[in-house]
Formats: structure tokens, sequence, C-alpha cells
């Protein structure tokens, strides 16, 4: 330490050689050997000053006084009380007891000032238990040094603060390089979440984020990441998901280490409070990294020319990714909170710029969810669309009625639902169950939308390319109600899947107006009514049964019941149970694998019969009505 602080002193080469070997020797030192020599320092220096102390009060007490005439002025010190304390004294100047001890202070902060500065380099490349032992250690020696010396030891401090402050910046400059590293080789997967990064995010949640878990020395973490890797190669039923107030969360490896570099920053700003402005913007840094490079990766596909190498990106690195971000979410308030405690009421404005990230973070699963929607979508309007033109409802409908077969759906839109059932296999392993029913909300809602339009734009665009495959809709009745049967199949089969919430579809009523025919819900015996659609919206009541008017709004009707071979509507007088429809015994969410489960009769009566004929029924009251039939006037 002699030889550190009087090398400025020195002149020529010989003179600086011991002070260049010291130099060297402290700078190579490694850090368990730096403690060892700075303990024992501080050790002998402090001795040295209470023997220092022990003396000058043993002069006082005894009225001995040893004046030293030229240090008073020269050195510039106070008198100095039996402690070592600036104070009072009989005498103008100090004793040589007392310069003595204020001389030895200052030359023991100056001398551990240098060198730690020696230090500097090494100092910031520590770990952060290593930082925070030599900041224990040098402040608990600073504080006695200024008990001594009666005055504040600025110069020791700021060495402290401006090492601390290094520590801080070179640590995050290799978290930035760590986190961009890590996550261009994701390969976004489900990793295990350890017990001991379970036990952090514990603490984070529970207000102790500022107790940090880790050992000290690297191979803690060396080991902790060397677990986390094989776990991603494991079955999935190894896997363990993080937890936060009764959350789970599916996570990858890259999410894991952006919090444990999270709670790195918290440890640090609650440990060197005077860097905790520094910390924040630190972690802003961090998240913001994390947010952007992830959507690059994953939304804007840049995992495929990535180290990772990814052949595509599918629905489940779509859902992993929104896991990982609701988790941030999860945690984001426990982190304002940890780092709101560390800062001064005056500079808590300095934590909105984490809700903004807040924000951004709740844009990006937005964005994700779009995504998903926007899959099917593409699916839908690009792959199976063409399918359309290969369908004719008619001849569905005949051949059905032939072979009594039950109702199944056309290739497009068993092509749908088997496309849906597959993101929903993949999406409820990984999804929570509100998120599961958000995003199959939004696919339904598309999907309701999308259908009738597809038929329409079918019709469209045959007649404007002859190259297509002409698509007409259905003109029989048999045909309409075939098609409309099939698109409520389909939307019944969406609605039976686990955890949805179910969606009302309006398709099924928008293609009735497209088709100018309604097919009425079942009645309480199980009847289905199918009528044509009027021009007039005037439903009118007979015998307490609701009516739909087909045809002018002439008040005599008449009930027209079809004769044909197909028996669309059968009437019987004084029988009306005999129409209950065949599906009424069916479970009503019939196996996927079995289409004889679903069985579809329905009691449905035309515009006009197709060979012309028609009758006349009449109720008691002569109205001309039964069991709630259309009817139409006698001009037509």
């Amino acid at each position: 330490v002699a030889d550190a602080a009087g090398s400025s002193g020195g002149t020529g080469n010989d003179a600086n050689a011991p002070a260049k070997g010291t130099m060297t020797g402290v700078a190579t030192m490694s850090l368990d050997q730096f403690f060892d020599c700075i303990n024992m320092l501080f050790e002998q220096i402090l001795g040295l000053l209470w023997g220092a102390v022990a003396v000058n009060k043993f002069c006082i007490d005894e009225g001995i006084f040893l004046p030293d005439a030229g240090s008073s002025k020269e050195n510039g010190f106070s008198p100095i009380n039996e402690m070592g304390f600036e104070g009072e004294s009989s005498h103008l100047a100090p004793s040589a007891t007392a310069a003595a001890l204020a001389a030895g202070a200052d030359l023991s902060e100056k001398s551990v000032s240098e060198l730690l500065r020696l230090r500097k380099e090494a100092h910031s490349l520590v770990s952060f238990d290593g930082m925070r032992q030599l900041w224990d250690n040098s402040l608990t020696f600073t504080l006695q040094l200024e008990k001594f010396s009666g005055r504040k030891a600025y110069g020791l401090r700021s060495t402290l603060l401006a090492q601390a402050k290094s520590f801080v910046e070179r640590k995050h400059e290799a978290n930035m390089s760590t986190l961009v590293a890590a996550l261009d080789s994701e390969r976004w997967v489900q990793c295990n979440v350890s017990a001991e990064r379970q036990a952090t995010l514990t603490r984070l949640c529970s207000g102790r984020a500022a107790f940090s878990s880790r050992k000290a020395g690297p191979n803690n973490v060396d080991s902790n990441t060397l677990s986390a890797i094989p776990a991603t190669l494991s079955g999935r039923d190894k896997m363990t998901d993080a937890e936060v107030e009764g959350s789970r969360y599916k996570v990858v490896w890259s999410c894991l280490l952006l919090l444990e570099m999270v709670m790195d920053d918290v440890a640090c700003a609650a440990h060197f409070q005077t860097l905790a402005t520094n910390v924040v913007g630190k972690i802003s840094e961090l998240l913001r990294l994390f947010n952007s490079r992830s959507t690059y990766l994953v939304l804007g596909a840049g995992a495929i020319h990535s180290a990772a190498r990814l052949k595509s990106i599918n629905a489940k690195h779509l859902a992993i990714v929104t896991q990982c971000i609701a988790l941030v979410l999860a945690i984001l308030p426990h982190i304002r909170a940890a780092l709101m405690a560390q800062l001064p009421a005056k500079q808590h404005s300095l934590l909105n710029d984490l809700d903004k990230i807040k924000g951004d973070y709740s844009e990006h699963s937005e964005k994700i969810l779009s995504k998903l929607v926007s899959i099917i979508g593409g699916i839908v309007e690009h792959s199976l669309a063409p399918k359309i033109s290969q369908t004719d409802f008619d001849a569905r409908a005949k051949n059905a009625i032939k072979l009594e077969s039950t109702v199944d759906c056309c290739s497009f839109l068993e092509s749908v639902i088997t496309n849906t059932k597959k993101m929903h296999q993949v999406l409820n392993l990984m999804l929570p169950a509100d998120l599961l029913q958000d995003v199959f909300s939004r696919i339904f809602a598309y999907l309701d939308h999308k259908v009738p339009s597809l038929f329409k734009n079918a019709v469209n665009l045959g007649k404007q390319h002859a190259s297509t495959p002409l698509f007409s809709m259905p003109c029989t009745n048999e045909g309409k109600i075939r098609m409309i049967k099939e698109v409520e199949l389909m939307a019944k089969t969406l609605n039976s899947l686990s955890g949805v919430h179910p969606w009302n579809f309006t398709a099924p009523k928008v293609l009735e107006q497209e088709l100018d025919i309604r097919i009425k819900p079942p009645a309480s015996d199980g009847v289905f009514d199918s009528s044509s659609e009027t021009k007039s919206d005037e439903k009118k009541d007979v015998d307490g049964e609701d009516i739909v008017p087909v045809g002018s709004s002439d008040s005599t009707c008449r009930q027209i019941e079809s004769s044909s071979e197909n028996d669309l509507f059968v009437s019987e007088p004084g029988d009306s149970k005999s129409h209950r429809s065949e599906s009424e015994n069916v479970n009503p969410i019939p196996d996927m694998n079995d289409s004889s489960a679903f069985t579809e009769q329905p009691e449905t009566e035309s515009v006009g019969s197709n060979d012309g004929k028609s009758s006349r029924s009449s109720n008691d009251d002569g109205s001309g009505t039964e069991d709630g039939r259309c009817t139409l006037p006698e001009s037509s």
C-alpha cells in the first residue's frame, strides 16, 4: 500500500519500479486473493488507528501536551477531542498525537482509494455477489475511518461509487449481448423451470426481491443453464411451468434468462441505492429488447434465418410467445414496486417508462392473437375456398334422400372443421382457459362472417371467369335446406370443442335470407318446420301459435302441403306428433368420427309444391292453419 500510495512521489526508473510491480501484482490478483489481502489490510490499519486514539486519549487525560508547531498551519488540522473527533480544546494548536491520528486517517483513505482504483477493470467483471462483498467490506472500513478522523471520507466513497457504477454498466452490456444471442438461438419450445428459479419468482411476488438466493461464483449459474437446456428435449410430461400468483405459464429459456437478469438488476438497485436511477433504465432496456427481438423472430419470421434455423413459424410457436409475454406482464407490477421502494419520492416518475413497456407487451400479445386468426383465415380463403366450386347441394340433397343417409358436411365445410380442430389441439395444450376462449371466439366470429361470403363470392367468380368451375346456389328447397343444415352442423361441431365459449353463429340465418327460405327452430315436440320467407315482417297468431306469413300481405291464406316424393312436408291432420325428427334421440354432442350420429329429417314446406298441387286443411274455426304451419294467399 505504501508503494502504491507513494508511486506519484518517486523520481526516476528506480523509484517507480517497486510501484509498478505493486500495481501489476494487485491488478492480476484473483478476487479471493484480493479479499484476503484487503481484509488483512483493513484489520491492520484499524488496529493502528485504534492505538493512536488510545494514546491521544491518554495524553489528554494525563494533561500531557506535545505541541506540533507546524502541523496546524501546514496541514490544516483542527483540534481533536479524546475520541479522535474535532472539538474544542484549550490549546490553540493540536497536540502531536492528535495531528498524527488525523494524518494517519488521511493517509489510509488515500492509500485504500488508490488500491481500489488499481482493481477498477477487474472489479467491473466480478459477479454481483463479489461486488456486494467488496462494497460491504469497504463501506464498513470507511465508516470506521470517518469515526476516527471526524470527517467524511469523500475520496474513498467516490471511488467505491465509481467502481459500483462501472460494474453495473459492464454487467448491463454483457446482459444485452447475452440476451440477443439467446433469442437468436431460441427454438421457441417449452423449457423446464427449476425450483430455484421458481423460488426467485416467488420472492419477487412476495416483496423480497432484494434478497438474492444465488451462491457466489459462476459455477452455480452455469449448472442452472445446463440443467434447463436438456429439459427442452425431454417429454412434455416432465416440464414444469412457471407459477405467479396461482397462474401457470409455459416459458422458453430466453424468457427465464430475461427474468434472471431483471432480478439481478433489482438486487443491485436495493444494494447500491445511489445507483437505483441507473438500474431503472437498464431494466427498461432489457424488457424492450426482449419484446422487439421476439416480435421480429416470431411474428416477423426472423427465426427462420436466425441461428435457430426454424423451418417455419407455426401456431405452437405463437402460443409459447404469448405465454412468455403473459408471464412478464404478470411480474411487471412487482418489479415496479420493488424499484419504487429504492427510489426517493421525487424520482418515482422514472417508473412511468415501465408503464409504457406494459402497453408495448399488451400490443404484442394482441398481434399474436390476431395472427392465430389469420392463420385459419389464410387456410380457409386460399386452400379450402376452391372446394366450393365442386359442391352441388341440390345433388347432395337428392342423393341423401335416396340413400336415406344422415346429414354430413361437404368437403369445404368438413375441411374448415378439421383445420379448426387441429388449431384447437395445439392451443388447448399451450394456452390458459381464458386466452383459449378469447382466441376461438375470434376464430368463430371470422368463420361466421366468412363462410356465407365465400359461397356468394364463388357464385360471382364463376360468372366472371369461364375457366373457373361454375358454382351456383341451390335452387330446390331440398338443396337449400341441405346447405343450411350443413352450415348448422359445422357450427354445432365447432361449439362442441372443449374449453371454448359457444358462439351464436348467424351464418345459417344469413344463408336463409340469401336463399329466400326459412327453417324454423325446433318446436317443443321436436318438429322442425321450414317455410319460405316473406316480404312482410308481420306475424299472425292462430290458436296461440306463431305463423310465419309467406307471399303477399293478403289476409286470406291457404296452406300448402307438398306431395312430392321427397316428403319435405307431410300433413296428417290430428296427428302432429308423427312428425317428430329422428334426431330427437341422438346424442347432442356426437363423435366426430361417426357421421351417422347426425340425423336430420326436418319437416319443411316449399314456397310452391313441385307439381303445383295444393290442398286446404281447416281447423275447427276454419282458419286454414294447423300446427303453426305456413299459409299462402289463395291468389298464389
